[in-house]
């Protein structure tokens, strides 16, 4: 065939030929559920089997199980998830906008954090797909919450065995409540969370749906591991009925569903059952309210619509029915009027609809009873109204200000007393020991104060030991703990000491005591002790004291200068 007519012939084909290319690559494109995966995307299983590689950057592909800012407000923390596993993506300088359902492609490098591992992120692409909600892995053990399911969104079930507040955020303990179930998992809420998730309304013995990413934690790698679980919004953490529909449908046998009969006998049974149970109710909460010590006071916009026998006694009526129709505004103090809110300012369904404050009353009396007061929007008869709970904290006020006169701080020197050093001191001692620290402690003489009394009279004593505090506190760092231990004696625990700084403690002292008190009519001088508290030997702080104290009376065992220049004085 000549060339020509080849050429001719091929012309011809192409526009055959782009027909099916064209349409498989809309087939391509259009499909759903596919994450655009390059040669160098990896999976996600085969990256985390591969971390023993530290440093090296991989890129994973797969759909985000979590909206960036919930699991930490102002940082890139979510987890992605590509069927063959799951993976933590954090950043905290790198932000990228990040749906639940997205399809996400991440490039970094996976490191171990406290327990678990992460793709430390330096890119985050959205890759443009239908958004969809990512169904949750639903495990029927508290058990089964295992190594294989990290960084998984995963729901639970377990019963409430414990809850709290830490330094870093709010927590339950779920136990598991199915037979064989063994294990417990923490659901962990960190105080810059992007949600608000109210585990506070959490009680013991409470049964819980919690949904959220599975992951270990622990402080120190000699620690065992902590599985928890973080929910992502307040949906994710449900209290659930004490006994599910389904057991109680089930209770009542086929002949529910077989009899109409039977069923209009059963439902007016329970019907009567019912009523009588709800009097019964209303009696024994009439009965609470009445034995109740805190007064209970309903109103609305100010009205008193009810009051119990304690409210009635606290303001110093009658009886309960005297306390109806009255204004409750008419009974506070000026600070306390945001006790009494307008109807319109509460939501129920909002976070922080119950208000816990502190007030005064005014009963008719006269006199005035300070209080504590929890609110929160109620109806009552159909009427939009406010409870307030009114417990009468007057002692409780008496006892906190005589807490408050047991001052922590020396009223000579501005110095913490013994009482202050020691609870501070503890405190660094222990974490000193737990980050393997060896603190210095220091306890100082000051010397011939009594002499100093006698021939230049207490002010000039005062003055002494004044100097010598602020001499101390030159010589020592701001984040160090300086205390007067009482009298002329002088204490500091130095965070973080040396054998060498020892050695030189007593000279510097001495001439910031020289520096201190050249203006004075008398030399101002201290003998000092010194003692290294080793992080591993376990001793107390008193035991540590009182090896400083003993260094401290060896050195007075040597001739020192009497504060009268010009002499000196053996002791």
């Amino acid at each position: 065939m000549p060339a020509s007519a080849g050429v001719l012939c091929l012309r011809r084909l192409i526009p055959f030929l782009m027909l099916p290319l064209f349409s498989l690559a809309l087939v391509v494109l259009a499909a759903p559920d596919s994450v655009p995966r390059t040669p160098a995307v990896t999976p996600i299983s085969q990256a985390i089997a591969a971390r023993g590689m530290q440093g090296d950057t991989v890129t994973v592909a797969g759909r985000a199980t979590v909206d960036v800012g919930l699991l930490q407000s102002g940082a890139l923390d979510i987890a992605v998830d590509d069927g063959t596993g799951a993976l933590r993506v954090y950043s905290r300088t790198f932000q990228a906008a990040v749906r639940e359902g997205d399809s996400v492609v991440a490039r970094g490098v996976i490191r171990p954090y406290r327990g678990t591992l992460e793709l430390f992120a330096t890119t985050v692409t959205v890759v443009p797909a239908p958004t969809r909600t990512v169904a949750p892995i639903k495990l029927r053990l508290v058990a089964s919450a295992i190594a294989a399911n990290e960084a998984r969104l995963v729901t639970l079930r377990g019963a409430v065995a414990s809850s709290g507040h830490s330094e870093g955020g709010k927590w339950l303990r779920l136990v598991g409540t199915q037979p064989g179930d063994s294990g417990s998992i923490t659901v962990w809420v960190n105080a810059n969370h992007g949600g608000v998730i109210p585990l506070d309304a959490m009680s013991g013995a409470d049964s819980v749906s919690a949904t959220g990413i599975i992951t270990p934690y622990r402080d120190n790698p000699e620690d065992p591991v902590i599985w928890q679980l973080v929910p992502r919004t307040a949906a994710d953490v449900v209290r659930l009925d004490p006994v599910p529909l389904s057991e109680r449908f089930g209770r009542l046998g086929v002949g529910i569903v077989t009899s109409l009969l039977l069923l209009l006998g059963a439902l007016r049974i329970g019907a009567r059952r019912n009523r009588r149970a709800l009097r019964e109710t209303n009696a024994r909460y009439q009965q609470l309210l009445d034995l109740s010590p805190d007064a209970v006071i309903v109103h609305s916009d100010g009205a008193i619509l009810f009051g119990n026998p304690a409210a009635a006694q606290m303001l110093g009526v009658a009886n309960a029915d005297a306390l109806v129709d009255r204004n409750l505004a008419e009974m506070l103090s000026e600070e306390s009027l945001e006790l009494v809110r307008p109807r319109g300012t509460w939501d129920p369904g909002q976070p922080g609809a119950v208000s816990r404050v502190r007030g005064q009353l005014h009963p008719a009396s006269g006199s005035v009873v300070d209080v504590e007061v929890t609110m929160s929007p109620c109806r009552y008869h159909d009427q939009e109204a406010t409870v307030l709970l009114a417990r009468d904290i007057t002692s409780q006020l008496r006892v906190e200000r005589d807490l408050g006169a047991l001052a922590l701080l020396d009223d000579l020197t501005g110095l913490h007393n013994r009482r202050g050093f020691t609870l501070l001191a503890e405190q660094e001692v222990a974490r000193a020991r737990r980050y393997q620290r060896s603190p210095l402690l220091l306890f100082a003489d000051l010397d011939y104060l009594k002499m100093i009394n006698d021939e230049h009279g207490h002010a000039a004593g005062d003055e002494a030991i004044r100097a010598m505090s602020r001499a101390l506190r030159s010589i020592v760092r701001d984040s160090d703990i300086v205390a007067r231990w009482g009298g002329d004696e002088f204490i500091a625990l130095l965070l973080d000491g040396s054998e060498e700084m020892a050695e030189t403690m007593s000279d510097r002292l001495a001439a910031a005591l020289a520096a201190e008190s050249s203006a004075m009519p008398f030399a101002v001088r201290a003998s000092v002790g010194t003692t290294m508290l080793q992080a591993t030997d376990g001793e107390s702080l008193a035991d540590a004291i009182d090896r400083a104290d003993a260094a401290l009376y060896k050195r007075k065992g040597v001739s020192r200068p009497s504060p009268v220049k010009g002499t000196r004085i053996n002791p």
